[in-house]
């Protein structure tokens, strides 16, 4: 009975999507790069203020440096996200190589996809519900928003202004990964700021010619460069070896049948499925070692849909018989009644003549009878052969009702 259960809990739809499933745990992919400004992640923070006149961040971020860059918005719309990349980005930086963002309407328009081209700019996006693929803008979300709640309460009311300052404060800030300031990355020097002044710390004086300067600019940079690929390989070496503990690895193989992440489950409840009922099928692995698939609706012609590993698990191959539904039940077939007599046969009494005949049967002579009236109904019918006319026995017959007639 033990095994009978499992069997039946393994294959039943509801108990497969209701259920969280076993865990799988794909190895972690870190993103490379060699060069400020090579790949940009770019990503809209949302303060939860619609009341202020800039409810929206557009949160721009350099994978190799961690350069950052914060532009208040109004709105989320195609436009203001080109402008706003066009206006802080690209004329002052000049264009990425490679622009990662999420999968909202606003990255996907036709308005940046002309701009990325105008540019020969890539455009690549995370896959849907991963934001984990983008970890360098959420992170600085997180960063940014621990800077604003640092703000009294009378600078939160004026954050954009305030913005800015923050923004310098941390790229002028030692980072934990690559072990520089983003600025002197980028750059090649250390920004002049207040706090120099104040402790006492000054500038080099050092006379260098056009040429001389060139020369000693590259040598910082290479060297720059060079220390924060080391210091960030270092970094995701041990990042990789803490989540990879974890790590339960299932692959798949074109054909087979999954199911796939409900992402709305949260929008309707603690008691909604888990798991979406409609099956997949896997179509192909987007990239060698990379735990990205193309799947597409089984039984039907549908978009194909790009998901991490993550959002998916494997569908049980009895799950489809029992997920059939029944065939809805046939209503019974009724024999058809009898055609009724009409009423002149057994209500004489509601009309005054009558010219109805009962309907003729193709039957027996002898048997052809006219149905039994009721017994009260039969009794005046054989006293009168015409019916009896019902007058009203009413006092005030003839006379008009008593709020229209005139008293003297």
């Amino acid at each position: 009975m033990t095994e009978d259960v499992k069997e039946w809990t393994t294959t039943c739809p509801q108990c497969v999507c209701a259920k969280a499933g076993p865990e799988v745990r794909v190895p972690l992919v870190s993103i490379l790069t060699s060069y400020p400004f090579e790949v940009v992640g770019v990503d809209y923070l949302s303060l939860g203020r619609p009341e202020d006149r800039y409810p929206y961040i557009l949160v721009v971020t350099d994978l190799f440096s961690k350069y950052a860059l914060a532009v208040p918005t109004r709105d989320q719309s195609a436009n203001t996200t080109a402008q706003a990349l066009y206006n802080n980005l690209i004329q002052t930086f000049g264009c990425p190589e490679r622009i990662l963002t999420d999968r909202g309407a606003s990255f996907e328009s036709s308005l940046m996809k002309e701009l990325c081209q105008l540019y020969g700019c890539q455009k690549s996006r995370t896959t849907a519900y991963h934001p984990q693929g983008n970890g360098a803008c959420e992170r600085f979300n997180q960063t940014l928003l621990g800077l604003l709640n640092s703000l009294d309460e009378t600078s939160q009311a004026q954050w954009p202004n305030r913005l800015p300052a923050l923004v310098q404060a941390y790229n002028n800030t030692i980072h934990s990964t690559t072990g520089m300031t983003p600025h002197y990355v980028v750059f090649g020097r250390h920004a002049r700021l207040p706090v120099d002044w104040a402790t006492g710390l000054k500038p080099e004086t050092e006379p260098h010619t056009l040429s001389g300067w060139v020369k000693r600019h590259q040598e910082a940079l290479n060297h720059a460069y060079q220390t924060v690929t080391r210091h960030t390989q270092q970094r995701q070496d041990r990042d990789q070896a803490r989540y990879n503990r974890r790590v339960k690895l299932a692959s798949l193989l074109p054909g087979e049948r999954v199911l796939v992440r409900n992402f709305r489950r949260r929008a309707k409840g603690k008691l909604n499925l888990r798991w979406a009922p409609e099956p997949y099928v896997v179509v192909k692995q987007l990239r060698e070692n990379h735990p990205v698939y193309v799947l597409r609706p089984e039984g039907k012609e549908a978009p194909t849909r790009t998901v991490h590993r993550n959002n998916l698990q494997l569908c049980p191959l009895d799950m489809l018989q029992h997920s059939q539904e029944p065939e809805e039940p046939q209503p019974p077939t009724c024999r058809p009644m009898e055609p009724m007599p009409p009423p002149t046969w057994w209500l004489p009494g509601l009309v005054v003549t009558y010219n109805c005949q009962p309907p003729i049967e193709e039957r027996d002579p002898a048997l052809a009878q006219p149905p039994d009236p009721p017994a009260e109904s039969t009794a005046q019918h054989d006293e009168t052969s015409s019916p009896t006319v019902r007058r009203s026995e009413r006092p005030n017959l003839g006379m008009p009702p008593a709020r229209y007639r005139r008293f003297p």
